[in-house]
Order: C-alpha cells, then sequence, then structure tokens
C-alpha cells in the first residue's frame, strides 16, 4: 500500500476550492458573470507547468510577463515567436543555483 504523500492530499476547504467541484464551477460562472474573471482567461493562455517543484515560482513569473505582453527581446528557439519560460528565466544572473543550470 501506498504511503501517505502529497499526490492528491485533500486540500482545506475553504480556503482552497478546487475548480473542477460543484462550489469551483458555482464561483467560476458567479465570477464570469460578474466581469471579474478577464484576467484568468489571459493567464491561462500562458500556463506552464514547472519539471521542478522549485521552478513554481519562476513558472509563475514567466506566465505573467507573458500576460502582460512584456516582450523578452529574444526569439525561442530560432522560432518567429517570443515567450518567456520557466527555463530561460532561470538562466538569467542573480537567480543563484538556478543559473547553473544552463548558459545562453
Amino acid at each position: 500500500m501506498a504511503t501517505a504523500g502529497l499526490y492528491r492530499r485533500i486540500l482545506p476547504s475553504p480556503p482552497a476550492i478546487d475548480l473542477a467541484s460543484s462550489e469551483g464551477k458555482k464561483l467560476f460562472t458567479e465570477a464570469i458573470h460578474n466581469g471579474t474573471m478577464e484576467v484568468f482567461f489571459k493567464l491561462i493562455s500562458y500556463f506552464q507547468t514547472q519539471s521542478e517543484p522549485a521552478y513554481c515560482g519562476l513558472a509563475s513569473l514567466s506566465m505573467v510577463l507573458n500576460a502582460l505582453s512584456i516582450d523578452p527581446g529574444r526569439k525561442w528557439k530560432d522560432w518567429n515567436w517570443s515567450l518567456f519560460t520557466y527555463w530561460w528565466i532561470s538562466c538569467w544572473e542573480g537567480y543563484g543555483s538556478y543559473s547553473r543550470c544552463c548558459k545562453v
């Protein structure tokens, strides 16, 4: 039998409400009708997961920078478009242990 861990842990509700639950869907619908969900759609368009638990802040930062339409100033993988990624941000100078992962 598996030991208890973080996988599928039940979060305290409130404050954490599962978006897929009936209460979460109700809150989501109310927010759409109230006009307070516009930022959600911009952010979800740039959703990123991280490959390492420590990169959650970097993934969040890259989502916000992309949602704000900030130009990263370089093309992504020689393609004709530019987006921030958590991996690329982790390579910036000043990010401590993150900066050792790559050289740009």
